[in-house]
């Protein structure tokens, strides 16, 4: 399976690469959103795993904004999801690692308890499984997202 994996922390980003390039898998990771709408414009793949809590970027913010936001970490998993799935990638899964009691973002994952589908894709929304290293279980959300 050909892989995107997006997630701001590098710990993150290089145990994913890593654990799902040992299930045999092609990966490509990437730290900002931003990046990944771009990529997702002229490349395939066959699933996303992607950070829920990630920090914004200028894009198109007016000064006020980019002084208040940029840098602060948002929700920007949510709508990574959905230009994702409108970019047609089939499997999107959305993963936090922040206790739901830290952020409102975190909390509102607790709400899905399923995978649903959204324009025609197959999306689990979800706290992550840690690794011993504290490091995201990036082939376990595969496997929950890929399951019957």
């Amino acid at each position: 399976m050909r892989i995107l994996l997006v997630d701001d922390t590098l710990a993150h980003r290089r145990a994913g690469k890593r654990q799902l390039e040992a299930l045999g898998h092609e990966v490509v990771a990437l730290c900002d959103y931003t990046e990944a709408e771009r990529m997702v414009e002229t490349e395939r793949f066959d699933a996303a795993l992607i950070d829920l809590l990630m920090p914004a970027e200028p894009l198109t913010l007016g000064p006020d904004a980019v002084a208040k936001y940029v840098g602060v970490e948002i929700d920007v998993g949510f709508a990574l999801m959905l230009a994702l799935t409108m970019a047609g990638i089939p499997l999107v899964a959305v993963a936090t690692d922040t206790n739901h009691h830290a952020h409102p973002a975190s909390a509102m994952v607790d709400w899905f308890r399923k995978p649903m589908a959204i324009n025609g894709a197959k999306v689990l929304i979800m706290h992550a499984p840690m690794c011993e290293d504290h490091t995201k279980n990036w082939g376990e959300i595969l496997r929950r997202l890929t399951a019957e």
